[in-house]
């Protein structure tokens, strides 16, 4: 049976030009799993009045995303992009890539990158894997942790393009594994070995924002999340896909695997609008350090395995920037992941493992 490997990432703009934002974003935030407020359950387990709720949703979205958001939007993130990008393109579809390059060397089978939103897209990485005879499918997440407007809705988008072309080749899904083995030795590794960790005096875990409704969709019970005290710490079938308890898990491992005297803490970024998001925030974080005299700070992102906008522009830089005005020193970032050698044949040797188990 052939093999086939299907990288799923985020996306990201095809340039940093004011068009080529403006695609990504409405393509982005068009996605309901994305932009899904207000939340209401999913048409095809409504009732009549839950239909028309939904209806009401698609409205609200289609007049959030095209007349707030998309007009005016990109002229605000257009600086971040163009600092950002290299003369190879988008940081993070060039990590990707060259993560995929070294992956190839090590597996047997055709592999393909996947955007959930811009290109390469899912459809036209399938439809090669199809006409190259792809037989048995892995989904390979780049998203260590699940959520569901990451990893749920990028399945999602690869369920609907697979039956469209009729498509039906055996899935392995690999949606997360923040807390595998692999990935905790690959992660506190690149920890311990960069430079700006061992150069700081405090570290911090920062992983991306998510509303805390998105917590509670999660739980299947809605008896579990945050209800029950350490909801997140607890091992439970009703945290089994929940964002936070991924992430708090996985530090809790990882903290024992660097070392144990330098303080750190875990905390969220990219959060906006008005909602409740996970806490502590970033930015409250570093202004609290910077009242403790705290001069130099460290910065691990584990949600993201190849480095993009929200590391390179908005830890580096604008959170940089943000507490040398508090009295801090720096804020420097550690690097994510991207094509790190030990990380890549660890992951290869993951999806070798996964492929025995299911030939067991």
């Amino acid at each position: 049976m052939k093999n086939g490997y299907l990288i799923l990432n985020t996306g990201t703009p095809d340039e940093p030009t004011i068009p080529a934002l403006r695609r990504y974003l409405k393509e982005f935030l068009s996605d309901p799993d994305m932009l899904d407020y207000p939340s209401i359950k999913p048409l095809e387990r409504s009732s009549g009045l839950d239909t028309i709720k939904n209806k009401l949703a698609s409205l609200i979205r289609w007049f959030i995303v095209n007349i707030i958001v998309v007009p005016f939007r990109p002229a605000k993130i257009l600086e971040g992009y163009s600092e950002i990008w290299t003369e190879e393109g988008s940081p993070l579809l060039v990590n990707t890539i060259k993560f995929t390059e070294k992956l190839k060397k090590l597996t047997n089978g055709n592999i393909e990158i996947g955007m959930r939103y811009g290109n390469p897209s899912i459809e036209s990485a399938i439809r090669r894997l199809k006409n190259n005879g792809t037989e048995k499918l892995f989904l390979v997440s780049m998203f260590p942790q699940y959520a569901e407007a990451t990893s749920g809705s990028t399945f999602r988008e690869v369920e609907r393009i697979l039956q469209k072309e009729s498509y039906n080749p055996k899935l392995i899904k690999i949606d997360h594994y923040a807390t595998e083995e692999f990935y905790l030795k690959s992660f506190a590794e690149s920890v311990k070995n960069s430079e700006e960790y061992k150069n700081s005096e405090y570290l911090l875990f920062s992983f991306h924002g998510l509303p805390v409704r998105q917590l509670k969709k999660a739980d299947p019970s809605g008896m579990h999340c945050q209800k029950v005290k350490n909801c997140c710490e607890q091992i439970s079938e009703f945290n089994e896909f929940c964002y936070k308890s991924h992430s708090v898990k996985q530090i809790i491992k990882i903290a024992e695997m660097i070392d144990p005297d330098k303080p750190f803490k875990i905390c969220y970024q990219s959060t906006f609008g008005p909602e409740e998001w996970i806490q502590p925030n970033i930015v409250d974080v570093l202004e609290d350090l910077a009242k403790k005299g705290v001069k130099q700070v460290s910065v691990a992102c584990p949600s993201f395995t190849a480095d993009c906008l929200e590391t390179l522009e908005e830890i580096a830089v604008e959170n940089h920037e943000d507490f040398e005005k508090l009295g801090g020193e720096y804020v420097k970032l550690i690097p994510s992941l991207n094509d790190n050698d030990y990380w890549v044949n660890s992951f290869a040797e993951y999806l070798q493992q996964k492929e025995y188990e299911l030939e067991k």
